[in-house]
């Protein structure tokens, strides 16, 4: 290709990736804008809660509450941002209000702090007899999103300008004409990466000044709070030289405000640290007063180090899509012409597990809230509470509906087809569930979408496995899991962003337009129309089992083997909460975690694949598995838990792998029947898994793993002591 092709290609790419990149930081920026914009007028309500929980404490009803009006009024004087304040008892219904409450917004779970609509943000503060509703105007932070979205278009000219300049003059450049596609990827991924980096640092910079500015504007916001509750005493007649405990009243404040350390009140011209406030009093003796606050700078730097794993995050995700979109262009130029009609084409068939990666997984992180918001819209007993799982539960039945009938469709229809019906299925799910007002309709396009990861998943495992080169069954396999890993660990940043600052609907509506990119795919990935198989693949498949070596592997090896992820899905996360991770952090581990098994599967796997046989290589993963969480569960400590994570998935990146190929020397039995069957059992310890797991939660989540080692530690001896008795090993 020539040089000025090819630097137009590089140019739109970079283009269009720094655009992407800018969306995930505008909302990312936005949703800690908005956290810390909340967060400083909710503490206006901090002496309102106080009063609040003191009256109840006695038994007196909000309705009962005297002088509730002129309180809120007091609260809503405290700051022109705020612009109605309503109070709600446990029921949700309104005790009294101020202001134009504006619509009905209510909390959709609990502990949500904060939902921004058309006509204001909406905030919840709890007290122990219902709720305070804050309607703020949001103009404010309009304006420095504005701001914001204006400084970062002049960085991304910026770079767009920097990297036409390299782009011409490398087209400017001596020699060939046409484009060294080496030194193109390598230019490629610097530009790229570079540009990337160069924007998520200067990101983390604007954010940190950002929150910098919000913590100021926190200790301001209790300095109107301190203002407004010793004035409130002196209009009843006492003067401030009267007044007695205002040092203990200051500090139960602070311990109210975790942002500041101490406050203290101070004379003229006193030196200490923190800053100082001028507070007007209504005392001609003391018409003026300052107040120092300190801030807590142990809590400042910890909300430093969440924002910036949170900005680090999204820089990763940007930097793995542009790894993927060079590798793509790059792969593509190289191998198009050796392109053969109907057979895979594996720059096409990564992209489109890449992409479907990110389509199909956006909304795994709300899919269970928005089943429980739906749920009390029904306002149904708690004894129904079950039926807000049922959207999950028929999800996994549909799940298990696909797998048991993939085999039934490839022999109907050829796996292209089998795989277009798969992401129909998805893209029609997330149309239903945007489209979902209740909990029934909901419930309907969960099992709808569920056909998607039942069929897609399960048919390309049944392709690679009836492939009869090992090594091409073993590169199908390697390039899927790098990509799928790459493409959800992706998609789980990108749909909680989505979700954080839009509506459910937008992740759902983003989802199925991805989809309809994946159909596009599927034809560009070289699947065969070809068909064939059995179509009674899963009744064959279970004849497989007459053989011993076959149900002893199910039973011993894989059904641990696919228990054992529980670690990473479930304990991980409940020991990062019982140590003190921020969300941020366990999920940048859980990142770790994928990328590791992304990039790595392709070296580690050949490697294995070469020195060791499949047989051996099982046995060595499920005990290396139960070594690299034992010592978990031995230690219990942060730095046990990250290394038993880096470990597992260095495991992954070939246990995974060589599982389809150790039964292969069985004779009578066929590769995709035991593929199959593999898939089948794995169902089995998924949801035994949890169950086993969770009983032992008491323990605490490292007590809760052990669980884990144990079942693989037992499979694995089971397996090894009835071959070594049977002679097969």
């Amino acid at each position: 290709m020539k040089k000025k092709k090819m630097s137009f290609i590089i140019c739109v790419v970079s283009v269009l990736l720094l655009l992407f990149s800018a969306v995930l930081n505008t909302m990312a920026h936005r949703r800690m804008l908005a956290e810390s914009y909340v967060h400083a007028a909710n503490l206006n309500t901090v002496g309102m809660v106080r009063r609040l929980d003191y009256a109840i404490g006695f038994g007196k009803p909000i309705e009962k509450f005297y002088g509730l009006e002129l309180l809120m009024q007091n609260v809503m004087n405290l700051s022109e941002d705020i612009l109605a304040v309503e109070v709600r008892d446990r029921q949700g219904k309104t005790a009294a209000g101020v202001g134009d409450a504006g619509r009905q917004v209510e909390q959709v779970s609990e502990g949500e702090e904060y939902r921004i609509q058309e006509d204001g943000v909406y905030s919840f503060t709890d007290f122990d007899a219902g709720q305070i509703v804050l309607r703020l105007d949001k103009e404010k932070m309009e304006k420095q999103m504005s701001a914001y979205i204006s400084w970062l278009a002049k960085i991304i000219l910026s770079i767009t300008a920097t990297i036409l300049l390299v782009l011409v003059l490398y087209t400017l450049s001596g020699g060939r004409e046409q484009a060294d596609l080496h030194r193109v990827k390598v230019m490629s991924l610097v530009l790229l990466v570079g540009g990337q980096l160069v924007l998520g640092t200067f990101a983390t910079v604007y954010d940190a000044v950002s929150y910098q500015d919000s913590v100021g504007h926190i200790a301001e916001s209790a300095m109107h709070v301190v203002e407004s509750d010793i004035n409130e005493v002196l209009d009843k007649g006492m003067r401030f030289s009267e007044l007695k405990g205002v040092d203990e009243y200051l500090e139960n404040l602070c311990g109210d405000i975790e942002e500041l350390s101490r406050m203290e009140m101070t004379g003229e011209g006193e030196a200490g640290g923190g800053e100082t406030y001028l507070i007007s009093l209504r005392d001609e003796q003391t018409p003026q007063l300052r107040v120092r606050a300190e801030t807590n700078e142990e809590l400042v730097r910890k909300k430093m180090v969440n924002h910036i794993v949170d900005t680090l995050i999204i820089i990763m995700v940007t930097i793995f899509v542009s790894l993927e979109m060079i590798g793509f262009v790059t792969s593509h130029l190289k191998q198009r012409s050796a392109r053969k009609r109907g057979e895979m084409y594996f720059p096409g068939f990564r992209l489109f597990v890449f992409v479907s990666g990110i389509a199909f997984s956006l909304d795994s992180g709300f899919a269970s809230i928005l089943s429980r918001q739906l749920f009390d819209q029904m306002a149904l007993p708690d004894s129904m509470s079950f039926l807000s799982g049922m959207p999950g539960t028929m999800q996994s039945l549909s799940i298990v509906m696909g797998l048991f009938g993939c085999g039934f469709f490839i022999s109907r229809l050829g796996t292209k087809k089998t795989l277009l019906l798969g992401v129909s299925m998805g893209v029609a799910g997330y149309i239903l569930c945007a489209a979902a007002v209740n909990l029934p309709m909901f419930i309907a396009a969960r099992f709808v979408f569920g056909f998607c990861d039942g069929l897609v998943i399960n048919t390309i495992r049944l392709y690679a496995a009836s492939q009869v080169d090992a090594e091409r069954h073993n590169k199908i396999l390697v390039t899927y899991f790098a990509a799928i890993n790459l493409g959800v660990c992706c998609s789980v940043v990108i749909g909680g962003l989505v979700a954080d600052v839009s509506a459910y609907t937008a992740v759902f509506i983003l989802g199925a337009v991805l989809g309809a990119v994946c159909l596009f795919l599927i034809g560009f990935s070289g699947f065969s129309d070809e068909k064939g198989g059995s179509r009674m693949l899963f009744t064959g498949a279970l004849r497989e089992l007459k053989y011993r070596r076959v149900w002893v592997f199910m039973l011993f090896l894989v059904v641990p083997i696919y228990i054992a992820p529980l670690f990473v899905e479930y304990t991980f996360p409940l020991f990062g909460d019982e140590i003190g991770f921020s969300n941020s952090l366990v999920s940048g581990c859980l990142m770790l975690n994928f990328l590791i098994i992304a990039y790595l599967t392709d070296p580690v796997s050949e490697w294995v694949n070469r020195h060791i046989s499949a047989r051996k290589a099982i046995v060595c993963y499920v005990f290396l598995q139960a070594a690299g969480i034992g010592q978990f569960v031995l230690f219990a400590s942060a730095w046990s838990a990250v290394l038993a994570l880096v470990l597992t998935s260095i495991w992954d990146c070939f246990g995974m792998v060589v599982i389809d190929s150790v039964l292969d020397d069985v004779k009578g039995t066929t590769g995709e029947k035991n593929t199959l069957l593999q898939m089948i059992f794995g169902k089995v310890g998924m949801v035994a898994g949890p169950v086993l797991v969770t009983a032992g939660l008491g323990r605490g989540a490292a007590g809760a793993t052990g669980t884990i080692v144990v079942i693989l530690l037992a499979g694995a001896g089971l397996y090894l002591a009835f071959n070594a008795m049977t002679g097969s090993v």
